[in-house]
């Protein structure tokens, strides 16, 4: 097991042995049907996710009552026997390769938003459907006021819950008690306003989880693993806070058999981001909060939250602050990231970087994708991705993500590749992209795909070779992948050419000098990500753009316009660049007023343009067998360059 011993060592929980401390952590992938039943797609996914190795494997939240209790659509119906037999299968498949299969039971109570009549311990909005309904119309949902006959049918909603996942062959459930659900909003002072006696004290607002986790074990009996979700913080002002977490925890250890230490709140936007963090935020993000709780407790406890590496783990099993490490968005960017550990190769381990593309599919309804990976969602597909019906010849022009991808899928299918790179460097624009130390997370993976891009067989890399149509007919190829990327687009405006005026890509990568005072052209994620970096390193920053920033914002990955609010970011929308002047810049709102914001650096981001010059000296080289990759199609992102190439590259 190498430097791994403890994360790979046993544990013995009751009668159950889980041969790793690895859990894969609940979490969405809307491969059920619309009814709520298991489908193949999400046995391939769960049996992929199951052959790379973890101990454990932990469906996401189920609802114990379709109509009462479901958060979204396309979970799987634990209210309904009809599911145990595609469970059964499910549950065959993970466990033929060692893992235990667990499954995370929920009602989600207040915020069950697909049901317009939801049941909750106090009538309390979220701050999400507040939002909503200020922003977009309609009707608030209505909040029934729980009376003792419907508490008393969600416990039974559990209790035949976890007997369904029992009769499908599971040794374990989890039960969810965090992240402001149901369970939670009874433990809450925040959601649980109650007077009488499952409300006020904390004993009386632990009652209905106590009498809940009471009937589940008296239903199953001392050897089947109950495992609880539970909540340290739920970082909302007047919510649970952690002393009163860490007495709750002391009270129901005797009832289960492992604890599972998350926190913040799904209802509250900050909070949420807290439970699923994005990229800006730290790794092993809440793992402070399971050790405070392994001092007082004496059963196994779990950990969560931006985990990303198994050398991460290892730390924390060895240094005792948990007894598993349970880690999501790293196992989907890549399954196998605890069996190439033990075999002693964690540098094929696809590394994940925190986009939230995973996470934003589902809560759109749409099926799970990863941007790192994929075969994520494509199992039935591409798992194993198919060797080539006949060998190819095939040329890429183009060194940036999906010239890399689109090369490596290619060769790993037996096809004999060249790619062409007319700079002394893979990546492309992609190498702007990670030059600012916020995007730690994007710079892993970006290293991690050039070095296996330059070690691929099969693929022969040409770096500092321009290609020519000449080039190309030279190599004789059989298929031909123009992967030429993106230009910067310049506005034209007097001024434009001074000396304090620099391109983005320039200031990420540090290749220019900042001033104190700086105005950001454009307010998009890129500008955005640059303006944030600044204000973190003490410069003053303004952004500027000709949209208002309310309809920016939310195009954001999570986190950012949190991270821009902190630090004060002056961010002026609705205004319209006239001109740049050796004091600043010139702008007009829309009465026409001009103002002038001085500045010492001015910093262009006002996005890229399809690289169509260079395009069109490879159309008409391969007619038929010319297939574009990446943003010389259209500019995107990280995840539709990897996805265009993969598309292509895969079906070659």
């Amino acid at each position: 097991m190498g430097n791994y011993e403890h994360v790979l060592s046993p544990l013995k929980v009751g009668k159950v042995t889980f041969k790793n401390r690895i859990e894969f952590a609940p979490s969405c992938n809307t491969l059920g049907t619309m009814d709520g039943m298991v489908t193949n797609e999400m046995i391939a996914y769960y049996r992929h996710i199951a052959r790379g190795g973890a101990g454990i494997i932990t469906l996401g939240e189920s609802p114990v009552n379709y109509r009462e209790a479901k958060g979204h659509l396309f979970e799987l119906d634990l209210g309904n026997d009809h599911v145990i037999k595609g469970l059964a299968d499910l549950n065959e498949e993970v466990t033929r390769y060692g893992a235990k299969l667990s499954l995370e039971l929920n009602h989600t109570g207040r915020h069950s938003l697909l049901n317009r009549d939801t049941w909750a311990p106090s009538p309390i909005h979220g701050e999400m459907e507040v939002l909503a309904v200020k922003k977009n119309g309609g009707k608030f949902t209505h909040i029934r006021t729980m009376d003792q006959d419907m508490i008393d049918q969600t416990i039974e909603d559990f209790v035949s819950a976890v007997l369904r996942c029992k009769r499908a062959g599971l040794e374990m459930v989890m039960i969810h008690g965090a992240q402001g659900h149901l369970i939670g909003q009874f433990l809450s002072p925040f959601t649980n306003h109650r007077t009488d006696r499952y409300g006020g004290s904390l004993e009386n607002r632990a009652r209905y989880a106590i009498d809940l986790l009471d009937a589940v074990r008296k239903a199953v009996g001392p050897d089947f693993i109950i495992e609880y979700r539970h909540c340290a913080d739920e970082l909302v002002k007047g919510g649970l806070a952690e002393e009163e977490s860490l007495e709750f925890a002391q009270m129901i250890q005797d009832k289960i058999d492992l604890i599972h230490i998350s926190a913040g709140m799904h209802q509250d936007w900050r909070a949420a981001a807290e439970t699923i963090q994005p990229q800006y935020w730290p790794h092993n993000y809440l793992v402070h909060f399971a050790e405070d709780f392994k001092k007082v407790l004496h059963i196994p406890v779990v950990t969560v939250g931006s985990i990303k590496t198994m050398e991460d783990a290892e730390d924390i099993i060895a240094s005792g602050k948990a007894d598993v490490v349970a880690i999501g968005r790293s196992l989907i960017a890549d399954p196998y990231m605890v069996k190439n550990a033990q075999l002693g190769h964690t540098e094929r381990t696809t590394p994940c970087i925190r986009c939230q593309f995973c996470n934003n599919r589902c809560r759109d309804m749409f099926t799970i994708r990863c941007t790192v990976n994929p075969v994520i969602g494509r199992e039935l597909f591409y798992d194993p991705i198919p060797a080539a019906r006949s060998k190819k010849k095939v040329v890429i022009v183009g060194g940036g993500p999906a010239g890399m991808e689109a090369g490596i899928v290619a060769a790993q299918r037996g096809h004999e590749v060249v790619l062409f790179e007319k700079s002394a460097q893979l990546g492309g624009t992609l190498r702007y992209a990670t030059g600012l130390s916020i995007k730690f997370d994007l710079r892993k993976y970006f290293n991690w795909q050039v070095e296996k891009a330059m070690n691929t067989p099969g693929l022969t890399i040409k770096l500092n070779t321009e290609a020519t149509p000449e080039l190309v007919k030279a190599e004789n190829p059989d298929a031909l992948i123009p992967a030429v990327g993106a230009k910067p687009i310049m506005p034209k405006v007097p001024g434009v050419d001074l000396p304090h005026v620099v391109w983005v890509g320039d200031v990420d990568t540090g290749a220019v000098q900042v001033g104190n005072k700086v105005v950001v052209v454009g307010g998009g994620t890129s500008g955005a990500e640059t303006a944030l970096q600044l204000l973190m390193d003490g410069h003053q920053v303004t952004m500027i753009d000709m949209l208002p920033f309310d309809s920016i914002t939310p195009n954001y990955p999570r986190g950012l316009a949190f991270k821009l609010e902190d630090y004060r970011c002056n961010m002026l929308g609705s205004v319209c660049l006239k001109e740049i002047t050796p004091q600043g810049v010139s702008i007009e709102d829309k009465n026409w007023r001009s103002t002038l914001l001085e500045a010492d650096t001015v910093i262009l981001s006002t996005g890229f343009k399809a690289d169509q010059e260079m395009l069109d000296q490879f159309k008409d080289v391969l007619p038929g067998e010319t297939y574009l990759a990446g943003d010389c199609v259209k500019p995107g992102t990280v995840t539709t360059a990897n996805h265009d190439a993969f598309n292509i590259a895969v079906e070659l």
